[in-house]
């Protein structure tokens, strides 16, 4: 076989680097880099570094040889600023002279979309010849863009979010998606930007990429659960773990938690993760609010975010991992990595039927799922559950087989390593795309207008996590909150 030089742009951290925050977009980018790296292609990966994820005075970070177990690769961790500096990531480029590119999520795809743009404007590689861009569309991003402007009470989002999308569609040769259902929504997009035209007729512009899990076992190291919190060996353990994004349903996760612990007492929630100052950091503190209030609150384990290494041995002490979604199109168009840890772990899962691999994992006996916005269902599968420990544990191992038989990432990610083998651009590359004609050219002037959008946006959510932080700090929330500890210990005294 034939070893290419390929250009990643993805994100960190990745799963491996045993960073305090592992998001799903650090899971993908090792998802696709892996596999690369057994086949003993050449990688140099420039991925975007979380800022959340980060210390706050972190600085880019560059190695020309990294190395991780038995794989060597160029590695460029790059803050915000650096990222964003299309000029720095074309200098690592023509350093590199790939055969071809590869974003990782939609972000670094935008980027990869913007550097194919300036290559083709005239500054050409050392490789004198057009550089093909795979980008991974992880999850459709205006589904995402809709979910957020209804949590923000604002649509001021979405033309920002469509223009990143446009300038990926327009300029990318092939596409993943999450699911076969992103994928024919992506087809859609591709039809209304001009891309579904008379030179690619037959041409095949998407892939499916659902998510994966490497084929590692974990190896449990510590005692993270039981004998800790008040939680005995007997005791039920419902585990969340990663972040509450806009799409969790914590008021119906919170009416069926309580409505099934009122029937059972041995039934204890235990939570690592939380907010995602990047995208929502109203949900999380939402659901801590209403536990707050809750006559079970001492049931109730929130960890928040914790080290990257203790998180698979919560895996493997609890006896569920529960999954909530709203029923929106962003969750209809997506998939879920917590499930495939999960999977990974031998964890049984509990998941709203929502998604597309919520729907396969039903139909394969891989799983539970129950109503998306049915706090009833929900409190009557906990129910079951806790009282069929037999039934808990052959699910488990049923959710194990599957996930590594179905979701391997190699098996995930043949169609990119068929790929790169023979990396190609599409058929329309360099053809005039006679669709909108004016509108073309008025599309191509507004990133100024999306840069400044974007701006506006960062430093609204930055305002509003500084009003957070003031407002806990003073000294009329400490006091509403003595009172209502006061309250709830007077309470438990005059019932005891």
């Amino acid at each position: 076989m034939d070893h290419k030089k390929i250009f990643i742009l993805g994100m960190s951290p990745m799963p491996f680097e045993n960073d305090r925050k592992v998001y799903g977009t650090g899971i993908r980018t090792w998802q696709f880099v892996r596999p690369l790296l057994e086949k003993g292609h050449r990688l140099c990966i420039v991925n975007y570094a979380v800022p959340s994820a980060y210390s706050s005075g972190f600085k880019s970070e560059s190695h020309e040889q990294y190395k991780y177990g038995k794989y060597d690769f160029q590695y460029h961790i790059l803050s915000k600023n650096d990222f964003e500096n299309t000029g720095r990531l074309l200098e690592i480029a023509q350093r590199f002279a790939p055969d071809c590119m590869v974003g990782c999520t939609f972000y670094p795809s935008y980027f990869g979309a913007r550097l194919k743009e300036i290559i083709e404007g005239g500054q050409e590689l050392k490789t004198g010849k057009p550089i093909p861009l795979w980008a991974d569309l992880f999850g459709h991003v205006m589904a995402e863009a809709q979910a957020r402007a209804y949590m923000d009470g604002d649509d001021t989002p979405l033309f920002h979010y469509w223009n990143s999308e446009y300038k990926i569609l327009t300029e990318a040769d092939i596409f993943s998606c999450v699911s076969e259902r992103q994928e024919y929504s992506t087809i859609g997009e591709l039809g209304a930007v001009g891309r579904l035209n008379r030179h690619t007729s037959g041409y095949n512009f998407t892939n499916t990429i659902p998510c994966g899990l490497p084929i590692e076992e974990y190896v449990h190291k510590k005692n993270v659960i039981r004998g800790k919190d008040g939680i005995g060996d007997k005791d039920f353990v419902i585990l969340w773990t990663g972040g509450y994004n806009t799409w969790t349903d914590v008021d119906t996760l919170f009416e069926g938690l309580t409505g099934a612990m009122k029937k059972n007492p041995r039934i204890r929630f235990v939570s690592t993760g939380g907010e995602i100052p990047e995208q929502d950091i109203k949900t999380y503190p939402h659901f801590l609010s209403k536990i707050k209030s809750s006559e079970f609150a001492d049931r109730f384990v929130m960890k928040g975010w914790i080290a990257g290494e203790d998180v698979p041995d919560h895996y493997l002490e609890a006896d569920i991992g529960i999954n909530i979604d709203k029923d929106i199109y962003e969750v209809r168009l997506g998939s879920k990595n917590r499930i495939l840890d999960w999977f990974r772990a031998g964890l049984c899962v509990l998941s709203s039927n929502v998604c597309e691999l919520t729907d396969i994992m039903s139909a394969a006996g891989a799983g539970y799922v129950f109503r998306p916005g049915d706090a009833k269902d929900l409190a009557e599968k906990l129910i079951f559950l806790a009282e069929h420990p037999v039934e808990v544990e052959a699910t488990g191992k049923a959710g194990k087989e599957f996930g590594f038989r179905e979701f391997g990432f190699s098996r995930t990610t043949a169609s990119l390593q068929d790929w790169v083998e023979e990396p190609g651009v599409s058929p329309d590359w360099g053809k005039e795309r006679k669709i909108f004609f004016e509108k073309e050219r008025a599309l191509a002037n507004l990133e100024d207008i999306a840069k400044r959008q974007n701006e506006m946006i960062e430093e609204r959510d930055r305002k509003i996590a500084e009003l957070e932080g003031i407002v806990k700090k003073g000294i009329a929330y400490k006091i509403y909150n003595y009172l209502k500890i006061g309250s709830r210990k007077l309470r438990g005294r005059k019932q005891g």
